[in-house]
């Protein structure tokens, strides 16, 4: 009766997720929370590396044994408006690990790591989306993707250029990062990623940004930190180096140990994986206004001098929801005459944040509510800028949240 009752109470909930990206879930805020407790996260499971179709509709995450000597990929699917119960994947169903799943930008590729023959350890293996809810049989990459030392936590961008964690060298226990370019739908060389990203205490797990704007990646005990393994982020610069690392904060981070980075293709939400003990490890996701903000407090306090604006931009608050303050941030292509203004639902303007000349560069603005006795609520804040050499005008307009 228990079993029954159970797998009920999963069919009633997945069926109420109807037709909805991401299981159904109420989208998170600046807090982590648990991603669909009771149905992805279960107690006493250890669940982790979560990746999804570009439409948010199809999802893959990873479930392992509390030595990391097992793993299974698990899949859910949208189909006709209902959630599928979570299962083993068809590529999963059979006695080697598998885990570290990720599916391409485009949707049309999922790689993972498996020690499946002719595995000599972990490797990474790539397949194709053959349908809607099938793929082609896992083709393991060649030399030099894969060595005889352990490799996996592969993610791949929007031009096809790969990025994965590899034992074959430096590090604690030999872990780095590689990237390798897709040239004539070939992976033949690598390099790894520089001194700016490594250090002793070994990195891994990487997550690239489908535009390579930024990196987020694992590293344990690196100075710092909060305690074990934590999450950084760096940000790629105008000149292609990276910026140091930044630890993603007590949000993220823990005196616990997070992995498996991984931000929606609508660019949306960070999921990533908290481990909670020895007998649970469970997938989390929060607002990925947190990359913005930490994008604009790296360059401006880490390299005060490094220009990172290609476009005009203003970016999702945050935190968001907030509560009495927030930050703006915005990019300007060219020296401008800047307004960024908030108001109410109604239209009512509320405040003024900025009303003058500014340089090209990149910007945050605060917004603090403490002298305006607001009530609680959605707000928009709007930017207008004039370049000062033409008639050229942007504007844009975003949606916030202010929780009294």
């Amino acid at each position: 009766m228990k079993t029954f009752t159970t797998i009920f109470f999963l069919v009633v909930l997945l069926n109420s997720c109807f037709a909805q990206p991401y299981l159904g879930q109420t989208p998170p805020g600046i807090i982590p929370e648990k991603f669909a407790p009771g149905v992805i996260s279960l107690n006493n499971r250890l669940e982790t590396y979560p990746t999804f179709s570009p439409d948010g509709k199809d999802m893959y995450f990873s479930v392992v044994n509390a030595s990391w000597l097992n793993g299974v990929i698990f899949h859910t699917q949208e189909r006709n408006g209902v959630w599928t119960i979570p299962d083993t994947a068809d590529f999963s169903k059979n006695i080697y690990i598998n885990w570290e799943s990720f599916i391409s930008p485009d949707g049309n590729k999922q790689f993972f790591a498996s020690n499946r023959p002719p595995s000599l350890s972990k490797d990474i293996w790539m397949m194709n989306r053959t349908s809607d809810t099938t793929w082609s049989t896992p083709v393991r990459l060649n030399s030099p993707i894969n060595s005889s030392a352990e490799d996996g936590s592969a993610c791949v961008t929007n031009n096809g250029t790969l990025y994965f964690k590899s034992a074959r060298g430096g590090g604690i226990n030999g872990s780095m990062l590689y990237k390798s370019l897709l040239i004539d739908s070939t992976y033949s060389q690598i390099e790894n990623l520089g001194n700016t990203i490594h250090t002793v205490n070994g990195e891994s797990e990487p997550f690239m940004s489908p535009d390579e704007s930024y990196l987020i990646f694992t590293s344990p005990s690196r100075p710092g930190g909060h305690g074990g393994y934590d999450l950084w982020i760096c940000f790629r610069k105008t000149n292609g180096t990276w910026t140091e690392p930044v630890n993603m904060g007590q949000n993220i981070n823990t005196a616990l140990d997070e992995y498996g980075p991984r931000v929606t293709q609508d660019g949306n939400y960070l999921f990533f994986t908290r481990d909670n003990g020895s007998t649970s490890m469970d997938i989390y996701w929060v607002s990925a206004g947190i990359i913005d903000s930490l994008r604009s407090s790296t360059v401006s306090i880490n390299h005060p001098t490094e220009n990172l604006a290609n476009d005009y931009k203003l970016f999702q608050n945050y935190p968001n929801p907030f509560n009495p303050s927030t930050v703006i941030s915005y990019s300007l292509l060219r020296n401008s005459f800047v307004s960024i203004k908030i108001y109410d639902i109604l239209g009512k303007e509320i405040a003024v944040l900025v009303n003058s000349f500014q340089k090209r560069g990149l910007y945050d603005v605060t917004f603090n509510t403490n002298t305006l006795n607001l009530s609680s609520g959605v707000y928009f804040y709007s930017i207008k800028v004039k370049e000062s050499n033409s008639n050229k005008v942007f504007e844009e307009t975003k949606v916030m949240n202010y929780i009294k």
